[in-house]
């Protein structure tokens, strides 16, 4: 038991509390900070986006302007009235651009804002039945300026009681598969509170 209460981080009084339903003030203090971390990290990847997509559009609304900087050029005879209508094309393909970048900007904005206000949830829950550990293997995007655009990596799953749990790998040195376990958690921010082996 001892080992458990490491990995989780837990002790009986967290326990004792998780039991009822309840979660001590160590407990609280914890899931407060874990969800000051989720909304700070969503605002910024928010305003970051907000930047470039801002920058392409405020780009784009230069063309209309470019329009009247060549229309102006045509009339004084700086340019031909070719070289203007080869630039026709361009612009209007600028113009559908800043259309669709308004568009996805708007969208993105509004998931990474609504997953940073999302309510927090720290309700205890509690599962329990027979633990069954399973690499299970998932494409994800590759944030590295090298190599291909996704990359293979393997996830440990622990499924529990009809619930599927992404878990680290020390938790399989404490818990045998096929064990009986009950686990209490919470669902926003996600964190393990406590377990213990169903007797």
């Amino acid at each position: 038991m001892e080992k458990i209460m490491e990995v989780l981080g837990f002790d009986d009084a967290d326990l004792g509390s998780n039991r009822l339903g309840q979660l001590t003030q160590k407990q609280k203090d914890l899931l407060a900070e874990k969800a000051k971390s989720h909304k700070s990290f969503n605002t910024i990847i928010g305003v970051i986006i907000a930047v470039v997509f801002g920058g392409a559009l405020l780009t784009g609304l230069g063309a209309p302007i470019l329009a009247a900087v060549g229309g102006s050029l045509l009339e004084s005879g700086k340019v031909t009235t070719e070289a203007l209508l080869a630039l026709i094309p361009i612009i209007c393909v600028v113009l559908f651009v800043l259309v669709i970048f308004g568009g996805i900007l708007i969208v993105i904005l509004k998931v990474v804002f609504d997953r940073a206000n999302q309510k927090v949830d720290t309700t205890v829950r509690r599962v329990e039945g027979t633990v069954n550990f399973i690499w299970v293997e998932r494409r994800e995007r590759n944030t590295s300026k090298t190599g291909p655009t996704y990359k293979t990596v393997r996830v440990l799953e622990m499924r529990i009681g009809g619930e599927t749990f992404n878990v680290n790998n020390e938790l399989p040195n404490v818990i045998n598969q096929g064990e009986e376990w009950i686990f209490y958690y919470t669902n926003h921010p996600f964190k393990f509170l406590s377990a213990e082996k169903n007797k």
